[in-house]
């Protein structure tokens, strides 16, 4: 199994953490629309709302690195 190259900068980290957040945020979207049981429709669309705060937080550190 090849290992990944260390992180290096906090850009590395946050873009890293982003793909992350992204692949959580289309998991828990795709099972939402296949879930026939309502609490467990439920919490997908809640664990989905947090992903997408989370990208958006990420986004913004991002943003304000860029900007210096």
């Amino acid at each position: 199994m090849p290992s990944n190259p260390p992180l290096q900068t906090p850009a590395d980290i946050l873009q890293a953490a982003l793909a992350k957040e992204k692949q959580a945020f289309a998991f828990y979207e795709e099972n939402e629309r296949h879930a026939r049981i309502e609490m467990v429709r439920d919490l997908l669309t809640t664990l989905k709302d947090e992903e997408q705060r989370h990208i958006r937080l990420i986004e913004a550190m991002l943003a304000r690195i860029r900007l210096g």
